[in-house]
């Protein structure tokens, strides 16, 4: 895992601050040995040091306050002291008096390209100049009375010696001693604690030691664990902060210190860092928005959290006691969420979540939560075949959701008013018989209500027929139909007798007409014979059932006239007999 990292900018690291604190004596020029009769500039240095300020100097065996800088023509130790700070490491002036020296710098550090010069009394033109380490001749960059050795280090410490022709004689030098220091020293790797808690910030520190002389000189740090950089080299602070250290964390650490100029690396010591995780405690899962029964659809999320614990936590979530994990997340979080952006019935039923952060593991108590189906619309329908049926009939109305968690209640409406309530306490169809009777015609209905949703069915309509009215209206139209069949038979009638009376009426046929004896003649003792009944009408009406029909019959008297032929029928009063 990638430490995140904070870099801390240090004015001073703990070592130069340490030696600022002490002062310098610094000679210029910066040769040793000398001849005789020149002059050397001593400078004391450090913080706070300023050009012609009084300092306690040591020279010729004792404390004296000079100025500073000071210039000294004799050989000897040489100090100085500020009040507050501690005296400098002495310096060693050599004034020579020998025809030919080789000067060394006073101070040469590791990456220093150094100058040795061979110089004769009074800078006499020199020939076949040579140079020697440790005795035995050395090759060099040799320039004249000059020898350069770039990239000095402490393989190059040693004593040196020129020799060279001078005019008069050949001549050799005394030996002087090249000390290659160091630059820094190796630095120390520090922390704030070799077994910290995860979780919790840590400290490294890369601490090294630059001397006043090269107080100006910029150094990089790298961090590594394990062989692999956590610090990029371009990182000029020597303090690596980890804000919350992980038990991933752990291993092996070091630093290295680099100069930005010269090619000088220093690693540190390797430092063991074991990273202590913290068992999870306190585990707690809820419901939001905290309710025990959702609506289908709705969105659920169950949250499962510790209180403590450190490292990557391993969330899982358990339903209805089944081993495996219904769903399992695992990132640096002291919560975690489980949605459910659209919640099914089939999600119902209890819950507990188990956090591990491979230290240990703990079980949350149990959540439930029921999921409630809305009613869908309910289906109206009737026994009654094409919606129609006669009064006296028993009509069986039924009532039906598909889908609607139970309990579902429902009412049956007619005409907009509640016909019938029924409970049905694991949902379902619900049905109740109507004897019906004329008044139960009209518009039907049906509503299912579970409490959370209600729904209307389509309306529908029932018609009811009644048997004995439809009989009274087909007599009552037959007998209408009587009354217009008599009202004209008795217009006819009307119209043949006036017909008659007025002469146009047709002469009887002699068979049809039977003589008929003057009683004045004939007297008692002849009787008059019967004349057949002759019906005018007959049928008026075909025959219909409950259908009553009349036939009106003209009865004819008359008298036979012997003499004469013709027969002229007499005014008959009576000659109409009605039904």
């Amino acid at each position: 895992m990638l430490l995140w990292i904070s870099l801390w900018i240090l004015v001073s690291i703990n070592g130069q601050a340490s030696a600022a604190k002490k002062a310098v004596v610094i000679p210029s020029p910066s040769w040793i040995p000398v001849f005789k009769g020149e002059k050397v500039t001593l400078t004391c240095s450090g913080f706070h040091f300023l050009e012609g300020e009084k300092l306690w100097w040591f020279y010729e065996q004792k404390w004296q306050k000079k100025s500073n800088p000071l210039e000294v023509k004799k050989t000897g130790e040489y100090r100085c002291e500020k009040d507050g700070l501690m005296h400098s490491d002495p310096v060693y002036l050599l004034f020579s008096t020998d025809d030919l020296i080789l000067q060394t710098p006073y101070s040469v550090f590791e990456g220093d390209t150094v100058l040795l010069i061979c110089r004769g009394w009074n800078d006499v033109l020199l020939k076949h100049i040579s140079y020697y380490k440790d005795k035995k001749p050395f090759s060099g960059v040799n320039t004249n009375s000059t020898l350069s050795i770039p990239h000095a280090n402490s393989d190059h410490n040693g004593w040196y010696s020129c020799k060279a022709q001078l005019k008069w004689s050949q001549k050799t030098s005394k030996d002087v001693k090249l000390q290659v220091l160091e630059l820094f020293s190796p630095p120390k790797m520090k922390t704030t604690t070799s077994e910290p808690m995860e979780g919790t910030p840590v400290t490294l520190s890369c601490e090294t030691q630059l001397p006043l002389q090269r107080s100006d000189t910029k150094l990089n740090f790298s961090f590594f664990r394990d062989g692999r950089v956590i610090t990029s080299t371009q990182q000029k602070s020597q303090v690596l902060q980890i804000p919350a250290i992980q038990r991933e964390d752990s291993g092996s650490y070091w630093c290295e210190a680099e100069t930005m100029t010269q090619d000088i690396k220093k690693q540190s010591e390797h430092v063991k860092i074991s990273v202590k995780r913290i068992p999870v405690s306190g585990i707690l899962l809820k419901i939001r928005p905290p309710k025990t029964q959702v609506i289908e659809g709705e969105k659920l999320v169950l949250e499962c959290s510790v209180a403590g614990g450190t490292g990557n936590i391993t969330f899982c979530w358990h339903k209805d006691n089944v081993k495996d994990c219904l769903r399992k997340k695992t990132q640096y979080s002291l919560k975690e969420e489980f949605v459910f952006s659209t919640i099914k019935k089939s999600d119902e039923g209890r819950y507990h979540c188990v956090a591990d952060n491979n230290i240990n593991n703990i079980s949350s108590g149990i959540v439930a939560f029921s999921v409630i189906i809305p009613v869908s619309r309910p289906l109206l329908t009737f026994s009654a075949t094409g919606m129609q049926t006669v009064v006296g009939n028993v009509v069986e109305l039924r009532c039906e959701v598909l889908r609607g968690s139970a309990p579902i209640f429902y009412q049956f409406y007619h005409k907009g008013l509640i016909l019938e309530t029924i409970l049905a306490p694991f949902g379902g169809i619900v049905s109740f018989n109507l004897s019906v009777t004329i008044e139960h015609s009209g518009n039907y209905s049906c509503k299912a209500n579970n409490s959370f949703s209600s729904q209307l069915s389509e309306i529908l309509e029932l018609s009811i027929l009644d048997p004995t009215g439809r009989s009274l209206l087909i007599m009552g139209i037959m007998l209408s139909l009587l009354g217009i069949l008599s009202l004209t038979a008795v217009v006819l009638l009307i119209y043949f007798k006036l017909k008659r009376k007025s002469g146009r009426s047709p002469v009887s046929k002699p068979s049809r007409d039977l003589p008929i004896t003057d009683p004045q003649e004939s007297g008692h003792s002849n009787s008059i014979t019967p004349v057949e009944l002759q019906p005018i009408y007959a049928n008026v009406t075909p025959f219909i059932e409950n259908v009553v029909y009349s036939e009106v019959w003209n009865m004819k008297q008359g008298k036979i006239n012997r003499v004469n032929n013709s027969v002229t029928p007499p005014e008959d009063k009576d000659s109409l007999e009605g039904l």
